[in-house]
């Protein structure tokens, strides 16, 4: 007979005969199976039930010793590569609907004062409402969203890029008002279907290092979907339709790379009961050969929370652990609305020329768009190391400063002062403004939404949380030529800047911090349940009680 002997960390010898028996000298608790577990990846290729002393191991036994120190940077860093690269096919679909955003700003005169006098021609009241309809759009959108999130991750990112498409070609075909308001409805439907489902994407596609970085590259992508349309504008004034047509390039490559590339979400089918497709879509994510068996923390990424039986989902939204993080969520995507940020972007080439400045509006709207994208960027390097909450709270006092001082500027301006900045301090006070509200308050509410709510109720309230914000963003759009008209111009900018410093203080009282943690500790930390988790092989047949660390 022919017997294989593991020595384990005991010094004792087990040994795994040719009728597939194991003999273990020590059986107290079964530490030497849990020794032998430590240093033999996998003992075979199926287990024929739960290993114990005196177990059996149903087929050949075929040991593999565990990775070396470099074979696991290698995989940790081929898993790395492919998370970025698939985050980033994600957020193609937001750079068509992003443009959304920034379209009413560079078409608007177009249309008011359009160059051709036999072509579409838009009054005041109606530019407004061009604006407006995006934006009320944009909260349909969100609802949407997290109806077809639950059919998938890929197929929501597939749908968005679909409407986005067929909103561009409708305001490119348009020849009257009415053609305009559906198109740009459309578009607005796309926009907040875009910035839910890529975000939650990321976050459960991405291990907890890259996480906290890769859930801020959509507003990166809307940053860059902004200034793209923007340098469209600049390029092309007086040709709206050819800028929405260029617009709808976008989206067509989206789709393309949606099809053939993005993989579905492990998660979303881990909580669809399809545990053998999540694990082989989460090791190409981690980096792990097909033919290696996943190590644990994998195992435990893919290991659903226990539920009680015949929980609805309703139970699931008035658990503490949905509603902490949603209040705190509504309210910081009040202060991010009222604190006039879409606005500006709504309306930045009609601010730029109302505040002063001196330079091309078209041109100045593109510096507007170019420090929205180089704070994006660095958002995603600064959310990396320093978390959401201090990011979030420099970002409320920059805005609160620039605001105030370019309210300042205007009111000094308007009642006689006379400036000898040659209109450099309000471009400085935009351009910086925008810059400060983007290391923030633009992008860390959208990164949060993917993050702060648990699995069962993410669809609905990572939607629904996004929707109400939008709803927040049309009416201050709506109201924003009325607030003008009654306060001028100096006095809505003051009240933005309020609005920025309360957001400051309510960020420095309640957000709470999310960098480095997992998705499962940040739902342990809205629940204040200490959890003890069970862990289970691939295969679902061995069983260990562990306790979760906070490290």
């Amino acid at each position: 007979m022919m017997n294989t002997s593991i020595n384990n960390a005991n010094g004792q010898t087990d040994v795994v005969n040719a009728n597939g028996q194991i003999n273990v000298n020590n059986t107290n608790e079964q530490k030497d199976i849990n020794n032998v577990n430590k240093h033999v990846n996998n003992v075979s290729e199926q287990v024929d039930g739960n290993i114990s002393a005196g177990g059996r191991i149903s087929e050949c036994v075929e040991i593999k010793m565990e990775p070396g120190v470099t074979e696991e940077k290698k995989w940790e860093r081929a898993g790395t590569t492919y998370q970025i690269l698939m985050a980033l096919c994600a957020n193609v679909v937001v750079l068509g609907p992003a443009m959304g955003f920034g379209y009413s700003a560079v078409a608007e005169p177009a249309m008011r004062w359009p160059e051709d006098k036999n072509d579409l021609v838009l009054d005041a009241n109606q530019a407004n409402w061009m604006a407006t309809v995006s934006a009320l759009g944009t909260p349909l959108g969100c609802l949407l969203s997290s109806v077809v999130m639950g059919r998938g991750r890929k197929i929501s990112l597939l749908v968005t890029s679909l409407i986005s498409l067929a909103g561009w070609l409708t305001i490119y075909m348009s020849n009257s008002y009415v053609q305009i308001l559906i198109g740009r409805s459309i578009s607005g439907i796309s926009t907040g279907m875009a910035s839910v489902p890529t975000t939650v994407y990321a976050a459960e596609i991405a291990g907890p290092k890259w996480r906290g970085t890769m859930v801020t590259w959509t507003s990166i992508s809307i940053a860059l979907g902004v200034l793209i349309v923007y340098i469209f504008g600049y390029i092309l004034p007086s040709d709206w339709r050819l800028v929405a047509l260029l617009c709808a390039l976008f989206p067509l490559c989206a789709i393309a790379l949606t099809a053939l590339i993005v993989p579905e979400s492990p998660l979303w089918l881990r909580d669809r009961n399809r545990p053998e497709e999540a694990l082989e879509i989460m090791k190409k994510f981690r980096g792990i050969p097909k033919d290696q068996p996943a190590p644990a923390e994998v195992l435990f990424e893919l290991k659903p929370r226990p539920q009680k039986k015949n929980q609805n989902i309703l139970k699931h939204l008035v658990k503490r652990s949905s509603l902490v993080p949603f209040g705190i969520m509504l309210s910081y995507f009040f202060f991010q609305q009222f604190s006039g940020i879409f606005v500006i972007i709504y309306n930045a080439v009609g601010i730029m020329e109302k505040s002063g400045v001196k330079v091309n509006p078209y041109l100045g709207a593109v510096l507007i768009g170019v420090a929205r994208f180089i704070a994006s960027l660095l958002t995603a390097g600064v959310s990396r190391k320093f978390g959401r909450r201090i990011p979030s709270m420099i970002s409320g006092v920059g805005m609160t400063i620039f605001m105030g001082g370019l309210s300042l500027y205007l009111y000094l301006a308007e009642n006689g002062t006379v400036m000898a900045d040659g209109g450099v301090v309000p471009v400085i006070c935009m351009a910086m403004y925008i810059f400060t509200s983007t290391l923030g308050y633009l992008v860390v509410p959208f990164a949060m939404v993917g993050e702060v709510f648990p699995s069962k109720v993410k669809d609905i309230l990572s939607g629904m949380t996004v929707a109400i914000g939008y709803l927040f963003s049309a009416a201050t759009v709506k109201t924003y030529p009325d607030m003008e008209s009654q306060m001028g111009m100096h006095g809505v900018f003051l009240f933005f800047a309020i609005v920025s410093l309360v957001g400051a203080i309510f960020i420095l009282m309640f957000l709470p911090e999310t960098k480095g943690k997992t998705l499962r500790e940040i739902e342990d930390m809205f629940s204040r349940k200490k959890k003890v988790f069970e862990l289970q092989s691939a295969e679902g047949m061995v069983g260990e009680r562990i306790a979760l660390s906070n490290s």
